[in-house]
């Protein structure tokens, strides 16, 4: 008998060391729009933010990642392995990304980032108190949009046209009114430049060639951050500043950018919701955030190949210039 006893423990023994570490452990999905390639800088950063939060990965929590590369239409299949994989919670876009996950699931908790709060589809009441599974944080500001166009004219004091790229299937209204409300003031006339596929990047570019804007402003979503690399490379043929609301772009080589401290969005509400949630938060008690920071980045590599002068006064004010 107790041969069959110490058998039977045995048995049980190996059973539970057979068992993989991702299943004795929380699962955290990570739905990205691009690629490991391009957001490798934004996935590093939630990585060692939830270190900091007392997370060991492989050991305390399990890091699933799934990459759109810029298809939304791959977004549904990723949403199912990542909901198959049992996550405990997924940090994901919100628009395409956010809908996939909610077709196949309605309870799982998803911290989720948003260009702009209308844009979580109803799936919060409020910000302050968004109830159900889904909270996260908003990363643009209409103010901004306004700004953008007062530090173009400060670095280029004769410009008077404006084109600005937009994915046509996005609403902007927010920003159109502030752009609108502030370009009169300064001189300048608006044009759009609308695309729908990223193949319709190199057409846009040349559009505003055409009708003689002086600069090219760029509205960030999963289409443009996607192709940011062609969208701020492609302007310096024609010599043509740029500005962004996103590093990333200036990064990639556009002049400057003007937004919200996105390590300061991601080390509060990426890493601290989702380790809120693992520790018994309810997504619903943990409201939107929005941006509270925002950093100017000139590439001064960028000015100095379309032989523009940045006037010191606003390098002085810059967070970072890139040399």
């Amino acid at each position: 008998m107790r041969a069959v006893v110490a058998l039977l423990i045995s048995l049980l023994l190996l059973a539970s060391a057979s068992i993989p570490a991702s299943a004795q452990v929380p699962v955290v999905g990570w739905l990205g729009l691009t690629s490991p390639e391009q957001d490798a800088r934004l996935l590093d950063t939630f990585r060692q933010d939830l270190k900091d939060l007392g997370h060991e990965e492989g050991r305390t929590v399990v890091i699933e990642h799934r990459w759109a590369r810029g298809d939304n239409a791959r977004f549904p299949a990723l949403a199912r392995d990542l909901l198959d994989r049992r996550s405990a919670v997924i940090f994901s876009p919100c628009g395409p990304a956010l809908r996939a996950i909610r077709e196949v699931s309605r309870s799982v908790p998803v911290v989720s980032m948003c260009a702009d709060p209308k844009n979580f589809l109803g799936e919060v009441a409020t910000l302050n108190r968004p109830g159900g599974q889904t909270t996260g944080f908003t990363f643009l500001a209409p103010e901004s949009a306004g700004k953008r166009l007062q530090l173009l004219k400060e670095m280029l004091p004769k410009l008077s046209r404006v084109a600005v790229l937009y994915h046509s299937g996005d609403d902007w209204d927010n920003y159109w009114q502030e752009m609108g409300r502030v370009a009169p003031q300064l001189g300048l006339t608006l044009s759009k430049v609308p695309v729908a596929r990223p193949e319709d990047i190199e057409g846009a570019v040349a559009a505003a060639v055409r009708q003689h804007a002086g600069a090219l402003i760029v509205f960030p979503d999963a289409i443009t951050f996607g192709a940011r690399e062609r969208i701020a490379t492609l302007p310096l043929k024609h010599r043509l500043p740029t500005a962004f609301d996103l590093r990333g772009f200036v990064g990639a080589g556009g002049l400057f950018s003007y937004g919200p401290d996105f390590r300061d969005l991601y080390r509060r509400v990426a890493a601290g919701y989702v380790d809120k949630i693992l520790k018994g938060s309810a997504p619903g008690d943990l409201p939107v955030q929005q941006p509270t920071r925002f950093e100017l980045i000139v590439n001064l590599r960028t000015a100095r190949a379309i032989s523009l002068s940045v006037p010191e006064s606003l390098l002085a004010r810059a967070h970072e210039v890139l040399e």
